[in-house]
């Protein structure tokens, strides 16, 4: 028995949307927290990873359009790596300090800057608010 294409194209989009976004999001936190030996990194991941999982479900669920969902999860990773901006300004030096110890051939100064993380943001809220206008098109 064959699954309709319906059921196949929901099942990349939960699986594409798992993979390609909560997944990162998780590796990040918790390789961060690692590094800087601070688990609000971790606690970061989780909570941004929840709200990841729940847009994307309620997204799916609702049938939101192929510019409708993308944009909401933009809108969604570019307040999460705010917050994360945020969390890396305050842990600054430990997380630049963990980093310089793990990863010595790999250290780049910009891998623990803030405003790396904060100009990711701004190109994620910039992208969200691209594609929202065109979900409001009638399909």
């Amino acid at each position: 028995m064959s699954a309709s294409p319906s059921s196949r194209s929901t099942a990349l989009a939960w699986y594409g949307g798992v993979l390609g976004g909560l997944l990162p999001i998780l590796l990040l936190g918790f390789i961060y927290s690692a590094l800087a030996d601070r688990t609000v990194f971790a606690l970061w991941a989780l909570v941004v990873g929840g709200c990841w999982v729940a847009v994307l479900r309620q997204g799916i669920a609702a049938g939101w359009g192929r510019f409708r969902l993308p944009a909401a999860l933009a809108l969604l990773l570019a307040a999460g790596l705010g917050v994360f901006a945020f969390l890396e300004s305050k842990h600054h030096e430990i997380l630049d300090l963990g980093f310089r110890a793990v990863f010595p051939a790999l250290y780049r100064p910009v891998a623990t800057e803030p405003r790396t993380v904060a100009a990711l943001a701004g190109a994620f809220a910039l992208a969200g608010l691209i594609f929202l206008p065109f979900s409001w098109r009638r399909q």
